[in-house]
């Protein structure tokens, strides 16, 4: 569900985005060149006619805003990084949820450092390890023993 968030956010980005492109064209065709082919010039048409611009730029603001709540809540950039990685790839190396076992884990030897999110973990072994020895850990949202099911743990 929180994917489908992060999805949304960015498809009213990228709305907002297009907005903008249509706005600058609109106003001139050296405006609309500008914002198309140099990034930093959509700030600066935004400042200068912003009359014109501000309608896209609340649309995209908003979709930031959606996007980066949903970075808040999933532990920080990186679980923003580790979906747009998901869409490219799906990891079929990782081991089922049923057959991680304990003492692969600890073979593994990492140590308990300060980490507590699925965001700042390699692996599924990692998450399963800081998860049983290291205190403090958010990574089990539903209790039941395994960390980390969206990002490491499918």
């Amino acid at each position: 569900m929180n994917e489908i968030v992060f999805y949304v956010g960015l498809g009213i980005f990228i709305i907002g985005g297009i907005g903008l492109l249509i706005s600058a064209f609109k106003t001139s065709i050296l405006w609309g060149l500008a914002v198309l082919f140099v990034a930093p010039m959509a700030i600066i048409y935004t400042i200068f006619c912003w009359q014109d611009a501000k309608g896209s730029f609340k649309i995209q603001a908003f979709g930031f805003l959606i996007m980066a709540a949903f970075a808040y809540m999933n532990g920080g950039i990186s679980s923003v990084t580790s979906q747009i990685s998901n869409l490219s790839s799906v990891n079929i190396s990782e081991p089922a949820k049923s057959s991680i076992s304990t003492s692969n884990v600890l073979n593994q030897q990492f140590r308990c450092d300060g980490r507590t999110r699925c965001s700042q973990m390699t692996s599924c072994a990692e998450a399963t390890y800081f998860l049983r020895n290291c205190p403090n850990t958010k990574m089990d949202g539903d209790n039941d023993g395994i960390p980390c099911e969206r990002q490491w743990c499918r």
